[in-house]
């Protein structure tokens, strides 16, 4: 599965960026096996004051934490603080307002886990946030870390019983060090072998601190072990003047619109859209006015992420939908999303639209078959410009792939519309092919993608009509 991950990731940099892209490369690093990391020098610099559970401050993309005493300056990494409210979970057990510690530790309680803070690069593959979980009763911290570790082992162990993969995932006992401190933790790596050559796919490393009755992990995705340090080495520990200057600051509210008045916005739009509906179809010039209704529609501030029910993915904005029904495919999960580059917590259409309007690409929907080799996907971005878009159709040799690459654009038909179409196909020397089609609509001040890849040649012919008329 991860070698098609990483078909897809390269997909998804070719639209993003509306060229072809090649994959990034880590060396393969073997993490150092710890099976003796100790833990009780971190318990013997605890503070012996009573222990208060508290979020971390988040201001201009810099994150402070009086509870942790980290400080994280994303903003002068070339980072990008993406999740800042919220919880990783379902929506009914979201929370608004970080200085609720109340609600906050209520959630934690009923099995919560919130999200602190989360950070992404430009292009979304690497990535480092923390979070916070109720800890198991009776239970050590290293307790915990072999726990956490035996279920990732399990987890890799059915994977290999189920699929017939050269890919191979392990996880190891590992440990990290942040703001000068050793952190213990293990680390994730899945391996890609043919022919000898060996590449790391994915690598993730995850580090564990106790405070009292819960637990704190510190979570990393790079390219290899060196490179997941380097994100954890943007940590500090931050001195008075930098909570005072927080403090000083304006809250979020008073520099920019908070996310229940967003979604307080995107209520009164639609109640606005319905009233505009109703009045139309009692007017003799309803005909006219939906045209200009729409008009307006599109040169406002709406955005156009779908909603994935069951076995249909509906974009009502778009007018598009596609049920995969009988058709051998799954959605992607928000883990397999995750692994897409799609931050952890970008669920809700606010998150993807605050995303997007901060100048990152978001994935909206993902359906694959069983290897994740043949797919379709959703991509929303923001405004962009098509006559930059290369022109014409051209080849070449794709050193990193190993295969010759033909490119063609094109207009085609999608559901009554001419859009712009971008095709490729790889061929390899054993006369292996891989073929992928880019469909680009407009919206508004927005772009959406859908893409089809795989190496079945007549289903990314035809996916484009799996996806039909919503209305």
């Amino acid at each position: 599965m991860g070698r098609n991950l990483k078909k897809i990731l390269s997909g998804i940099l070719l639209v993003s960026m509306l060229s072809v892209a090649g994959c990034n490369k880590g060396e393969s690093n073997e993490g150092k096996r710890n099976e003796g990391v100790s833990v009780e020098d971190t318990k013997k610099e605890k503070k012996k004051d009573k222990f208060e559970l508290s979020l971390g401050e988040i201001s201009d993309d810099v994150y402070l934490s009086k509870m942790l005493n980290l400080k994280f300056d994303a903003k002068s990494h070339d980072m990008d603080i993406y999740y800042e409210e919220g919880l990783i979970g379902e929506n009914d057990d979201a929370v608004y307002d970080r200085t609720d510690m109340d609600e906050v530790k209520e959630k934690i309680a009923d099995g919560a886990v919130i999200s602190d803070m989360g950070a992404s690069d430009a292009d979304g593959l690497r990535s480092i946030s923390i979070t916070i979980r109720k800890a198991p009763d009776s239970k050590t911290l290293n307790n915990y870390i072999f726990d956490q570790k035996r279920e990732y082992e399990d987890m890799f162990k059915e994977d290999e019983e189920e699929f017939d993969m050269m890919e191979k995932s392990y996880v190891n006992l590992t440990d990290g060090k942040v703001a000068g401190k050793k952190i213990p933790g293990i680390e994730i790596k899945s391996v890609w072998e043919h022919d000898g050559v060996k590449d790391t796919m994915f690598y993730e490393k995850q580090l564990f601190l106790k405070y009292e009755d819960y637990i704190v992990t510190i979570d990393v995705s790079a390219y290899d072990a060196d490179d997941a340090q380097s994100l954890l080495d943007i940590f500090e520990t931050p001195d008075e003047s930098d909570f005072e200057k927080a403090k000083n600051k304006p809250k979020e509210d008073e520099t920019r619109e908070s996310k229940s008045e967003r979604r307080d916005r995107r209520k009164r739009q639609e109640e606005t859209k319905e009233s505009i509906e109703e009045t139309t179809e009692e007017s003799s010039t309803s005909e006219s006015s939906v045209e200009e209704s729409k008009e307006d529609k599109v040169s406002t501030e709406d955005f156009c992420a779908g909603v994935t029910e069951g076995n249909v993915y509906t974009n009502s904005a778009l007018n598009i939908k596609i049920d995969i029904t009988g058709k051998h495919m799954v959605f992607a999960s928000d883990y397999e999303m995750e692994l897409l580059g799609r931050p952890s917590g970008i669920v809700s259409e606010e998150d993807k639209k605050y995303y997007v309007d901060k100048g990152k690409p978001v994935l909206d929907m993902v359906a694959h078959d069983v290897t994740f080799d043949n797919t379709v996907l959703v991509l929303l971005d923001g405004d962009v410009d098509l006559s930059k878009v290369d022109a014409g159709e051209d080849s070449y040799f794709d050193k990193g792939e190993n295969a010759h690459v033909e490119r063609k654009k094109e207009k085609i038909n999608f559901n009554g519309k001419e859009l712009l179409c971008l095709s490729k196909v790889e061929t390899k020397d054993n006369g292996s092919k891989y073929y992928e089609k880019y469909l680009i609509i407009p919206y508004g001040k927005y772009t959406a993608t859908i893409g089809a890849m795989g190496s079945d040649e007549e289903f990314v012919k035809n996916a484009f009509k799996m996806f039909t008329i919503a209305e």
